[in-house]
């Protein structure tokens, strides 16, 4: 590691270890690992799961931390690299002794992180990973509070039942990850099993340039709807492009980056009538310790960072607060040992903890079981809610306006 990336590893540690002292100044700490993207091609993800962290340390130590014992964290930036990442895993818990780890941003790093945790038998609790391919292992340690990537986007397919008409036509595409191959897979699923004909289902390079070409093949196609396998940067790219090549498809769906803030701050009004899967809205009627509901944790986390979070953001505190909650319930102090991590791995798994971002469940193979795929819609400059029915803030806008009727 170089030295710049030394010095801000241990600023960011010295200023937690300072926010610690506010709690107890004889009480040792919670010592937490992360290693997440700060750099790279997920950097801006990986940030905001850091500052989703950063919170929920606030929070706990402002209320006297877990047990009377204050939290401390500290951060290695993966460069969006999974091998750095393992690395890092394994320098927090062999070199860095932490009691405890969290997830960074990524399937394709959590992957590779989460296999050093489990060699180690340290639980990693990761709120922005949900690759299909993390609960096929067989894993006892890696514990996520998102579901299974092909569910996530099944309520971004089940919302056009509410629609008229309904689509009868679809293209698929997505970026060559592990995390969005998998979302067109559950895009594929869920549109089977709707009813609607996909008539192109494409794969394209997460590098790439020319996405104006790719967009005139859909077009041709002339599909009701287009679902689209992405991160931030795909959905970026594909709007502007759909608008340049004048393309007005029904509707457009995103696996993820529309609930990111920066989505609709970069399109403006270009971003209107998108639809995104999510798993949490501030809107819905969550609540538990901590952050109380989570328009509160929306509140706080705006009052913080002056912007509101998004799914992950609350996913990735969610998991945090479960691991705290699994902690006080089994009243450990710090340092942890290896048995007592091995009975905290087992309180996760026989809990049902109720918190801001919903109930988590965490099933056999580690997912999420308990938490509704949540589909919204880019309406007024703002991400509302439109699925399920049942908790909609608003109605579906259907269909997408052409580029040439907008102002």
């Amino acid at each position: 590691m170089n030295r710049t990336l030394t010095g801000v590893v241990a600023a960011l540690a010295m200023c937690c270890a300072a926010a610690s002292l506010v709690v107890a100044a004889d009480s040792p700490p919670y010592r937490v690992g992360v290693s997440l993207p700060l750099t790279g091609i997920f950097g801006n993800d990986g940030a905001l799961v850091r500052d989703s962290y950063l919170l929920w340390q606030q929070k706990v130590n402002d209320s006297g931390g877990i047990n009377g014992h204050p939290v401390e964290i500290i951060f290695y930036d993966n460069k969006s690299d999974p091998a750095t990442g393992a690395k890092f895993i394994e320098k927090l818990i062999v070199s860095d002794k932490v009691d405890l780890l969290l997830g960074g941003f990524g399937s394709s790093l959590v992957f590779a992180e989460s296999a050093v945790a489990e060699k180690y038998k340290y639980p990693l609790i990761s709120g922005a990973a949900s690759s299909d391919k993390l609960f096929t292992r067989g894993f006892k340690c890696y514990f996520s509070t998102l579901g299974k990537a092909t569910e996530e986007v099944r309520g971004c397919v089940e919302m056009f039942k509410a629609v008229k008409p309904k689509p009868k036509t679809a293209v698929i595409i997505g970026a060559d990850n592990l995390f969005t191959w998998l979302a067109c897979e559950g895009f594929k699923t869920y549109c089977d099993k709707e009813g609607i004909d996909v008539v192109l289902m494409e794969q394209f390079p997460m590098a790439l340039q020319d996405y104006n070409s790719m967009l005139l093949k859909v077009k041709a196609k002339n599909p009701d709807i287009l679902l689209v396998g992405s991160h931030l940067m795909v959905a970026l790219k594909t709007i502007k492009a759909m608008k340049e090549i004048d393309y007005s498809p029904k509707a457009v769906a995103f696996s993820y980056g529309p609930t990111v803030p920066k989505f609709i701050e970069d399109l403006k009004a270009d971003a209107e009538y998108v639809i995104a899967a999510s798993e949490w809205t501030p809107t819905l009627p969550y609540k538990g310790p901590v952050f109380a509901t989570a328009a509160e944790f929306n509140q706080a986390y705006f009052e913080k960072f002056k912007r509101h979070p998004d799914y992950v953001e609350a996913a990735s505190a969610g998991g945090a607060l479960a691991q705290q909650m699994a902690i006080e319930a089994l009243g450990m102090k710090p340092p942890l040992s290896e048995k007592d991590r091995e009975a905290l791995v087992g309180k996760l798994h026989s809990t049902t903890f109720e918190t801001f971002y919903g109930t988590i469940n965490f099933g056999a193979e580690g997912a999420n079981i308990a938490h509704p795929p949540v589909a919204v819609q880019v309406q007024g400059g703002h991400l509302k809610n439109v699925y399920p029915l049942d908790v909609a803030d608003a109605q579906i806008l259907y269909p997408f306006k052409p580029w040439k009727e907008r102002k």
